[in-house]
Formats: structure tokens, C-alpha cells, sequence
């Protein structure tokens, strides 16, 4: 049962790989940080990952502000990144063969999500979480 439970995750996992390997147009991409490419044979369990991360983001959202309606989805990213944000459409995509572990993904990416939702624009770059991170914390 467990094997066929994997199994399923992991046809379902490619099916997603397929479906999100081309970017739409106009799509917003900020690569998880410098010198995060996904080594061929590198990845983590692809069954317990997207669990962890809806209960990382989950917390996530109740700790800070412009989170509420983000979803993540595991899938092919460009250049191989670990992950990336479309932050226009507060939408994470994660590698499914990532190196680095869901929650710390989570921890970069939300940040460029709530760097153009709080004014429209990106002004930290890869300088995520900003000095001034207890700004957007929920009160």
C-alpha cells in the first residue's frame, strides 16, 4: 500500500513537471539564490515534501502579512533552481529534485512575494528576509 501510495506521488509529481516546464508569458521569476542549480541524481522525498511545505507556508501565513492566498507547486523550474516565486501571482515552484530543505525554500521565497505585494515593487532582491522582517508580521 505504501509503495503504491509513492507510486501514485510520483506519477503525480512528473505530471506536474510536465504541465509547469514552460512558463507563462509575462511570468515573474526570482531564483532562489546564487549558486542554487538542483545536481543531477540530488533531490529529497518527493512523497513527504509537498506535505511539509503546505504546513510550512501554512505557518508561514499566520506569522506574516500578504501571504493568505499563495500556493506552492512542485514542478520544473527554469535553470534548474531550487525553486522560484512568481510573485505577481503568489505562486512558489519548487524543484521536486531540490537539494535544500522545504522550509528553508519557503523562508526565501515568501519574501519576494511580500516585497512586491507590500508596494508593488521588488526592492530587496535576493536580500531576503529584510533587516526590517517584524514589519509584516500579523498583529
Amino acid at each position: 500500500m505504501k509503495l503504491l501510495r509513492a507510486m501514485i506521488v510520483v506519477l503525480m509529481l512528473l505530471a506536474i513537471a510536465g504541465a509547469g516546464s514552460m512558463l507563462p508569458v509575462g511570468a515573474s521569476a526570482v531564483p532562489f539564490t546564487a549558486s542554487a542549480h538542483v545536481p543531477e541524481g540530488g533531490g529529497t522525498d518527493a512523497v513527504r515534501d509537498p506535505v511539509q511545505a503546505e504546513a510550512a507556508l501554512k505557518q508561514l501565513s499566520d506569522r506574516y502579512e500578504y501571504l493568505d492566498d499563495v500556493t506552492i507547486t512542485f514542478g520544473a523550474t527554469p535553470s534548474g533552481y531550487e525553486a522560484v516565486s512568481y510573485y505577481t501571482e503568489g505562486r512558489i515552484v519548487i524543484n521536486p529534485a531540490h537539494t535544500v530543505d522545504v522550509e528553508t525554500i519557503l523562508n526565501h521565497e515568501i519574501w519576494h512575494i511580500i516585497d512586491w505585494r507590500a508596494d508593488g515593487r521588488l526592492d530587496w532582491d535576493e536580500y531576503v528576509p529584510p533587516a526590517s522582517a517584524d514589519d509584516y508580521l500579523k498583529r
